[in-house]
């Protein structure tokens, strides 16, 4: 997946809650990214920010919207430190070139690496991102379904009437059950049974 070069902005929805989303943001960027935390909250409004790339390098405040169950996450990135030092490396080229004819060509080598090594850690940051935020919802999700399955196992219900119901109401409400048997279909691509994936939809339905 290709990425603007510099990005301002970025949303990502994710099938998490808040707290989840943000240990899972803390723990990546205790990998090696490059990245530095310097500032969080969990509570209330969700945030953190984050330093990429040392002294030279970019700062990223996240914040964390609930969802109804998942959460966005908006990522803003600031580029000032950057901009402050290519200032300040101008001023210098600008003032060395009086006295020296070469100091313009080292300024025009050194800009471009500078800019290129601060967009390659932004890059790299969420290239790391796109990989484990997928990672992290397959996790959580195998944790809850086995969480459900041991509740089910706990309080076993009649599915073939929970399915009769189900079909009772998608009947009177939409006139056919093509939207039920997606759904039951999709819950089995994740990885439940037929009859887990009905327990599920029940629930879900208030059908108990």
């Amino acid at each position: 997946m290709s990425f603007p070069i510099f990005p301002s902005k970025l949303r990502k929805f994710v099938r998490l809650t808040p707290k989840q989303a943000y240990e899972g943001l803390i723990s990546l960027m205790q990998m090696d990214l490059g990245a530095k935390k310097v500032q969080s909250k969990l509570e209330e409004h969700p945030f953190i920010k984050i330093k990429l790339g040392g002294a030279v390098g970019v700062t990223v405040n996240v914040r964390i919207f609930a969802e109804d169950g998942a959460c966005t996450l908006e990522f803003s990135f600031t580029y000032r430190r950057l901009l402050y030092l290519s200032l300040i490396v101008l001023i210098t080229v600008l003032g060395l070139s009086l006295f020296w004819n070469k100091a313009s060509l080292v300024g025009v080598i050194s800009l471009p690496f500078l800019v290129y090594k601060v967009n390659s850690r932004v890059l790299h940051f969420l290239a790391a991102l796109n990989e484990f935020l997928p990672r992290l919802e397959a996790e959580y999700a195998r944790m809850a379904l086995a969480e459900e399955r041991k509740r089910w196992q706990l309080e076993p219900k009649d599915t073939k009437g929970l399915y009769r119901r189900l079909c009772e109401k998608h009947v009177k409400t939409w006139g056919d059950t093509h939207a039920l048997e997606y759904k039951i279909a999709e819950y089995e691509r994740q990885g439940l049974t037929r009859e887990e994936a009905i327990r599920k939809t029940a629930e879900e339905e208030g059908i108990f």
